[in-house]
């Protein structure tokens, strides 16, 4: 079972890559435009056609990764607890703390760095203390002083899931949905200032943002076997909810966009998004007597799934902005142009992982990539 969710771990880093070269086709589509359409052409005039309806539902399909990832570590966290205690050791929680932290602080280092030397920008002592804190180095590595916070409350969440599971879940379960429900506000044009400016203070660096996923992943990790029988009865259920909630969920934030009356509105996960997330899950434990495809990558993938979360990033910006002075008409065919950034952004990461394996780096290995 440990290599299953090794697998998920590894579908989790290449969907969250796709999402990201999904986010920067959307920047060529809307920020970019200006670089190859016509300057009487308004720069929402790819709106509703078919490359944005493509970017739009796999955006949509791989929206359960980030949840995913925080799932995954939740379960080795309880795999990690010994049976005859009472929560996990705090030796074993600084040590994986220790491993996220100093990769994380290298590449957030080397990210300002590059914006330093590439464009120009300048951070002040503070700013590059802020940056750390709460992962704004770039775009995707706020994703790392939210695990780390899951990470310090395990112990808590651990002790606590012993206790009682479904509690834990339910309450979870609730500050999810609360937390969910505050930018429907700006999603349905509403614009009520207090609720708002509440949605401000719960950032997504902040272990709130996405509560229900880790202590979800140790009650799975305690508790699986208890669920293997009912997932497997459910399973084709689960499978269909999930193909259904993916259409559903491409409707639901359309609808939303056109009701906030923004010219643009970056996606964010939805309730429906929630439950989509749950049904990937639980139709993948439910089958989980079948073969998965490509079994091997996948999972080699999951092992290498922090030094590619931490690295592609920087992949996806600079070729974009390559593109972008280079050959601007590339961005005018925004899928090819995502495909090209994945594509860069996976192999890319991994390229450099070999190589540091293969050149005296390897000494550093775990000090860069976890």
């Amino acid at each position: 079972m440990v290599r299953r969710f090794l697998y998920l771990n590894g579908a989790a880093i290449l969907c969250v890559v796709i999402f990201h070269a999904l986010g920067m086709g959307f920047v060529a589509m809307f920020d970019w435009a200006h670089r190859y359409l016509p300057a009487s052409m308004p720069v929402t005039s790819a709106i509703g056609s078919l490359g944005y309806y493509v970017l739009r539902l796999l955006e949509q399909m791989v929206v359960f990764s980030i949840p995913a990832f925080l799932f995954v570590s939740g379960f080795f966290v309880a795999a990690a607890t010994e049976r005859s205690r009472d929560t996990i050791a705090w030796e074993i929680v600084l040590t994986r703390v220790k491993k996220l932290l100093i990769p994380y602080l290298i590449w957030s280092l080397i990210a300002m760095s590059l914006q330093v030397v590439l464009e120009g920008e300048r951070f002040s002592l503070n700013v590059i203390v802020i940056n750390l804190l709460i992962g704004r180095s770039n775009d995707v590595l706020y994703f790392v002083p939210l695990l780390i916070q899951f990470y310090l409350l395990s112990p808590w969440l651990v002790r606590m899931v012993r206790w009682n599971w479904k509690t834990v879940l339910w309450i979870a379960g609730i500050l999810q949905f609360v937390v969910q429900l505050l930018p429907y506000s700006i999603y349905l044009g509403l614009n009520i200032p207090w609720i708002d400016s509440m949605a401000i203070f719960i950032p997504r660096w902040l272990f709130l943002a996405r509560i229900f996923w880790f202590p979800l992943g140790i009650v799975f990790g305690f508790h699986l076997d208890q669920f293997k029988a009912s997932l497997y009865k459910l399973r084709w259920v689960w499978l269909i909810t999930a193909l259904v909630l993916i259409p559903a969920g491409v409707i639901e934030w359309e609808m939303y966009y056109r009701l906030s009356g923004l010219a643009w509105l970056p996606h964010r996960e939805t309730i429906l998004d929630s439950l989509y997330t749950i049904a990937v899950l639980f139709s993948f434990f439910g089958f989980s007597n079948s073969k998965l495809p490509m079994a091997k990558a996948m999972e080699g993938l999951g092992k290498d799934s922090y030094g590619i979360y931490l690295t592609h990033a920087i992949f996806i910006l600079y070729i974009g902005k390559i593109v972008y002075h280079a050959a601007p008409q590339l961005l005018a065919h925004q899928v090819l142009f995502a495909g090209l950034l994945f594509a860069a952004s996976l192999i890319g990461p991994l390229v450099l992982m070999r190589l540091s394996e293969r050149t005296p780096l390897r000494r550093f290995y775990s000090y860069l990539f976890g």
